[in-house]
């Protein structure tokens, strides 16, 4: 039987096999933490919002430097209410007129900046909160680390039971073991077994916390390297000064410092031009179109009465520049204390972290092997050998868990001072 080939179709299937085998190379390809922190930040919606609060506060900042919309007339002057005639009297006009307010002094120069002093703060709002998307996906990438780390040492320890245990089986179903220690031990297998389960019902909650900044994630993670010691406390201060909380709140207290200028600017007087002409019907005495009539006036405030409004206004601009700056002189306090509790924090996590490799595992090791060796000479027993075994996987997860405490301290150090890019 002949089979048609329709080159076309066979080059077809040929791409979209392509294509398909490039998609799941792509989606395989391994993700970093610096990766997902970046996807995380891109994605976040607390952060597009302040952007798009900064933005429009600066189209509102360029409206505020402009002079106010010009002002048209278009009436009739001096008409006769008895004949209602354009034409019979002199002073009967139709006028057409502009009016132009100059408000006062240098108020559109000071709305203007203070506007942009208010778009920085909300840039300083989305700087502070790609930190804070950051420090928790780091957090949350570390805690990941770990679970998986310590499920890898889970099973490794339920496998290796499992083999003691069946040997112990088949040493008490030839008769030389006993029973006691068989149920045991076989308990002691379960109480692992169980841990497993915990530990894998958290790593999938911890994933399924992260994935709510980055999105959906392959499992081709790259775990984060350990974090190198943290800097010395002094010079994590001085970089805590350029904090984008404090920055945004420098510029709150200069917004409220332009608050007060433009509170000064409304004692001066604002200035208003009108320009008018008057189009006049009919004829004079003598037989001439009569002309037109050209207006021109100079308005502007007379702020006398300034006890209740130019004071109060100018009081209250005060006011909320202490507070403003109190606010900020608040704030500074709490990320100094706040800095001194995460790196004092830091720095026991480590220690303890080398405590526990430099001598309590080579310890607990040392216990594993004493506890076989009694096994195997008659004088021990398979519970002690599984304790031991229990112990030293409590003791390696702890310096599992000291190992992601540390390092997400390390990401709070680094979203305070300013280290993540």
């Amino acid at each position: 039987m002949l089979i048609d080939f329709d080159p076309r179709a066979g080059l077809k299937a040929l791409t979209i096999l392509g294509l398909a085998f490039a998609s799941a190379t792509a989606v395989a390809e391994p993700v970093s933490l610096r990766e997902a922190q970046a996807l995380a930040v891109a994605r976040d919606a607390g952060g597009a919002a302040f952007a798009a609060e900064a933005e429009a506060t600066r189209e509102r900042a360029v409206a505020a430097g402009e002079l106010p919309d010009p002002e048209a007339r278009l009436g009739a002057v001096n008409v006769p209410a008895d004949s209602f005639e354009f034409g019979r009297e002199d002073m009967t006009m139709i006028e057409v007129g502009v009016m132009q307010r100059f408000p006062p002094g240098r108020s559109r120069s000071l709305a203007r900046q203070q506007l942009e002093h208010h778009a920085l703060h909300f840039d300083a709002e989305a700087a502070a909160r790609a930190r804070d998307v950051r420090a928790a996906v780091a957090r949350l990438w570390r805690e990941l680390d770990y679970l998986e780390a310590t499920e890898a040492l889970v099973a490794e320890s339920r496998d290796r039971a499992k083999l003691t245990i069946e040997s112990e089986a088949a040493a008490y179903a030839s008769g030389e073991g006993r029973q006691a220690e068989l149920l045991a031990a076989r308990l002691e297998l379960f109480e692992v077994e169980e841990m497993l389960i915990e530990r894998s019902r958290m790593r999938a909650t911890a994933r399924a916390e992260l994935e709510r900044w980055t999105g959906p994630l392959t499992d081709a993670r790259v775990p984060a390297p350990e974090p190198g010691e943290p800097a010395p406390l002094r010079v994590l201060r001085e970089r805590l000064a350029s904090h984008p909380m404090l920055r945004g709140l420098e510029h709150q207290a200069g917004a409220a410092e332009l608050e007060a200028s433009l509170a000064r600017e409304r004692y001066k007087p604002s200035i208003g031009v009108d320009l008018g002409y008057g189009f006049r019907q009919g004829r004079d005495m003598l037989g001439e179109s009569r002309p037109g009539m050209l207006t021109a006036m100079l308005t502007f405030d007379l702020p006398l009465f300034t006890r209740d409004r130019q004071d109060r206004e100018l009081a209250a601009a005060r006011s909320m520049r202490r507070g403003a700056e109190a606010r900020r002189e608040d704030a500074a306090r709490e990320l100094d204390s706040v800095l001194a509790a995460v790196h004092t924090r830091a720095l026991g996590l480590r220690a303890a972290q080398v405590l526990y490799r430099r001598d309590m595992l080579p310890v607990g090791n040392a216990a594993v092997e004493a506890a076989l060796a009694s096994y195997r000479s008659g004088e021990g027993t398979l519970v002690d050998v599984v304790g031991a075994q229990r112990r030293l996987l409590e003791l390696r997860d702890k310096e599992l868990r000291l190992g992601a405490d540390f390092a997400s301290a390390v990401a709070e150090l680094e979203s305070l001072t300013g280290e993540l890019p």
